[in-house]
């Protein structure tokens, strides 16, 4: 506990600094109003037995994620990484929780923890429990592809996270890195069509893991664009797994950039 007591004080630190009110209480009341406009406007007329798994991953689930988990969860780490740690890194707070005895990785380790973690870990089970209150039978029937569907949606969130913190990391503010963030969250839709066109959907796939679940199950597109691919369920999920991949890489060099070269 001795070894663990510095670190866990910066984590609480950052974590006090990142989340104060009312910064929960929005993203809670934010989800309040996702389930219910998502089922009112995507779930089918008549009643809530004729919905499919493929309603919940096709439509409502690009709902949820468009309108509701990608601009919070965007906004959150713009926020936390863009501005909190870019200032942080500009004002010299760097060099302060340097003076606790820790080593640089774990006190990016806190700082990942906070910023990026935190708000993932959140906003998944946000996502597993909006699904439960649309549609509990079918939540319990495929709680498997359910809970795939909920990571697949974080994962191009999550790829983003770990660029912005790159770019934060590299210049040591956070105006550019905000900037790169603001465009790579707020024009995924259009960087998907642009996408689509001009590269294999496949290899898109591996940046937008969701497209994998979605030709699946054969929902959320346009029926001539889902007869590119019908990958099988474990397909997608690898699909799933080498967008994470991508991002961890990402963080990876993050890490070894702050501990070995960064000068603070």
């Amino acid at each position: 506990m001795g070894k663990a007591r510095p670190f866990l004080e910066v984590f609480a630190s950052l974590l006090n600094e990142d989340y104060r009110f009312p910064v929960l209480e929005i993203v809670a009341f934010i989800f309040f109003l996702g389930p219910f406009t998502g089922f009112w406007i995507f779930s089918p007329p008549g009643p809530q037995s004729e919905l499919t798994i493929a309603d919940l991953i096709g439509g409502f689930s690009t709902f949820l994620s468009m309108a509701f988990v990608a601009p919070v969860f965007g906004i959150l780490i713009l926020r936390n990484i863009a501005h909190g740690f870019g200032n942080e890194l500009e004002r010299g707070v760097i060099q302060h929780l340097l003076s606790y005895p820790l080593k640089r990785r774990s006190l990016l380790t806190a700082r990942i923890l906070s910023s990026i973690g935190v708000v993932f870990m959140l906003l998944l089970g946000i996502m597993v429990f909006t699904f439960y209150v649309v549609a509990p039978d079918i939540t319990f029937t495929y709680i498997v592809p359910i809970w795939m569907a909920s990571m697949a949606f974080l994962s191009y969130p999550f790829l983003v996270a770990s660029i912005v913190l790159i770019l934060t990391l590299f210049f040591k503010r956070g105006s550019i890195a905000l900037m790169v963030g603001i465009v790579l969250y707020f024009s995924s839709f259009f960087l998907i069509m642009i996408l689509l066109i001009t590269v294999n959907v496949k290899i898109l796939a591996i940046i937008y893991p969701s497209i994998a679940l979605q030709f699946h199950y054969q929902a959320g597109w346009d029926p001539s664009a889902l007869k590119l691919w019908t990958p099988s369920f474990i397909e997608a999920c690898l699909y799933i797994g080498a967008g994470y991949a991508l991002a961890i890489l990402i963080l990876m060099v993050g890490y070894l950039y702050f501990d070995r070269k960064l000068e603070i």
